[in-house]
């Protein structure tokens, strides 16, 4: 086994054994961050509870439970939770309730801001000493990701790959990155969150629909919504405009499934621990965190070959070959 297969193994076994010790029952809506305490934050459930308080007059119902592992930003919510409860009323009271924010909303946009900010860093880094003939191993290894990556995608856009290559590139690496941040200790995969992805979605739609009309311009825009034969365009037009909008949704509810559901598998292995007392604190979940990488993997693919796929058949017909 080489040294790059050896640092993995060790890596993933290490990661399994600091996410063991908790998994927590999470709600949705503003309540979320009920279940976990300063207490709780060890102590994990045999099971969700079955029996809720009921809700108060006019108050929303909460969603199901599911389980994830703990993340920092829940203990900055549980030890802190009087404050920040009382920031984020102050702030709703003065928004329209489509608008209200919760500590659900933050945690994971801060997560999103913080995978940005890894990877902006990372190709600073990467890139501030370029050369014909680069020493940085970094740098090598940062110009064989973007080469293969074209590579990739050139089998679907053909000539038209440099173009768009930027966008479809940072996608799969984005997303790959979200999605396998999960599994570092205290931290949280974004796209387990069905608004990140869709978040995602809809600025690959805004994309390839301006890419159709710059390239076609709008009369050739119209004319592909009217497809042929041209006198069934009272049939052909609707059909041809729900297909648009579903693609965003079956993109985003795609990766969130996934990746919610590996969350939630890694969670309850991980769980199942402490429900067996005089037992080694043995990591259940560390098979599961080889498929996570892979399936992380697969889904940031599956996302941004789509989004190529999407934009490969806006070009002029003359073009796709």
């Amino acid at each position: 086994m080489n040294k790059a297969a050896r640092f993995w193994l060790l890596a993933v076994i290490l990661l399994a054994l600091v996410c063991a010790p908790a998994a927590v029952p999470r709600h949705g809506g503003a309540q979320s961050d009920k279940a976990l305490t300063a207490g709780e934050a060890h102590e994990t459930p045999a099971a969700p509870h079955k029996e809720h308080e009921a809700p108060a007059e006019g108050a929303h119902e909460e969603h199901a439970e599911h389980y994830e592992l703990p993340n920092f930003m829940m203990y900055i919510h549980a030890f802190n939770r009087e404050p920040i409860d009382r920031w984020l009323a102050g702030i709703n009271a003065n928004l329209p309730p489509l608008l209200h924010i919760t500590w659900l909303n933050i945690e994971n946009l801060t997560y999103c801001l913080i995978v940005i900010a890894l990877i902006s860093a990372l190709a600073m880094a990467g890139t501030r000493r370029r050369a014909l003939r680069p020493t940085s191993k970094l740098y090598v290894f940062l110009e064989n990701v973007v080469i293969g990556l074209h590579d990739f995608f050139a089998q679907v856009l053909g000539s038209e790959t440099k173009k768009y290559i930027a966008l479809v590139g940072t996608l799969f690496v984005y997303i790959l990155c979200m999605n396998v941040f999960g599994l570092i200790p205290l931290m949280k995969s974004p796209t387990s969150v069905w608004g990140i992805n869709f978040a995602m979605a809809i600025c690959v739609f805004l994309y390839v629909q301006y890419t159709a009309i710059v390239r076609n311009g709008v009369w050739g825009y119209v004319k592909h919504l009217v497809g042929e034969p041209w006198w069934l365009f009272p049939l052909m037009v609707p059909l041809h405009i729900i297909e648009e909008l579903i693609k965003p949704i079956s993109l985003s509810l795609r990766l969130f499934g996934n990746i919610l559901g590996e969350d939630t598998l890694l969670a309850v292995f991980a769980g199942l621990i402490v429900l067996i007392p005089g037992v080694l604190n043995l990591p259940l979940q560390f098979p599961f965190m080889f498929l996570a990488i892979l399936f992380s993997t697969i889904q940031a693919l599956i996302f941004s070959t789509l989004a190529a796929v999407y934009i490969a058949l806006m070009l002029p017909h003359e073009e796709h070959a």
